[in-house]
């Protein structure tokens, strides 16, 4: 699978949370913080799962999409 420079750059903002993270945790940051910045990676994290899966079938299709499958793809790269 060819990787698309911005889903790297995706994975490295979250990267760079999961750091934030581990700091907050380290000075003993409230937990109501850290739960928002751990959910935040989630999203994060689940939007680019959702990117490369809509990428894969894209690319397996042998014909052009019609609008409906098109919008089945947007959707799925919201999870």
């Amino acid at each position: 699978m060819a990787c698309d420079p911005k889903l790297i750059n995706r994975l490295k903002r979250a990267e760079g949370q999961l750091r934030g993270v581990q700091t907050m945790m380290t000075e003993c940051r409230d937990c109501a913080d850290v739960i928002t910045q751990l959910s935040a990676v989630e999203a994060s994290v689940k939007r680019v799962m959702g990117m490369i899966i809509a990428e894969n079938i894209s690319q397996k299709m042998t014909e052009d999409p019609d609008e409906e499958l098109k919008s089945s793809l947007k959707l799925i790269q919201k999870l």
